[in-house]
């Protein structure tokens, strides 16, 4: 079985020129997908435990971290996607930017950056998926 280690994985934005790497990464987290509990538990129920069902799934979010940079086109775009509230389709490649990935839809739900006195300037970017996220491998 193939091990793959996360350096050399890449997140790509569609734009309207296709898809542009969003660049200087240092971590991506999700998507991670959770169901909702739908609580099915009735007076008359045979027990005194409650009962459920499967609900309607959440893709949940993505969130990255990156050497933030003035020059880098990308950075600047997702706080303008932010500011549009639109939603874009983003491209986790894993390893490699021709190895498995995740795609979905998604809009910059927020951004932070983080000025330290002796150390990079960094922004963490959050992602809120919407529908399901597709996967290849």
């Amino acid at each position: 079985m193939a091990k793959t280690i996360g350096f050399g994985s890449v997140l790509t934005v569609t734009t309207t020129t296709g898809e542009t790497d969003i660049g200087q990464i240092r971590s991506i987290s999700g998507p991670g997908v959770s169901a909702n509990d739908v609580d099915t538990t009735c007076l008359d129920s045979a027990t005194n435990y409650r009962t459920f069902e499967c609900g309607l799934l959440d893709a949940g979010e993505v969130t990255f971290g990156t050497v933030y940079d003035t020059a880098n086109a990308m950075h600047s775009r997702l706080a303008y996607y932010m500011g549009q509230r639109s939603s874009k389709t983003f491209k986790v490649y894993h390893g490699s930017s021709t190895g498995d990935s995740d795609s979905f839809t998604a809009y910059v739900k927020g951004m932070s950056r983080e000025v330290p006195l002796d150390d990079l300037i960094t922004c963490d970017y959050t992602l809120k998926i919407s529908g399901a996220p597709g996967y290849t491998t």
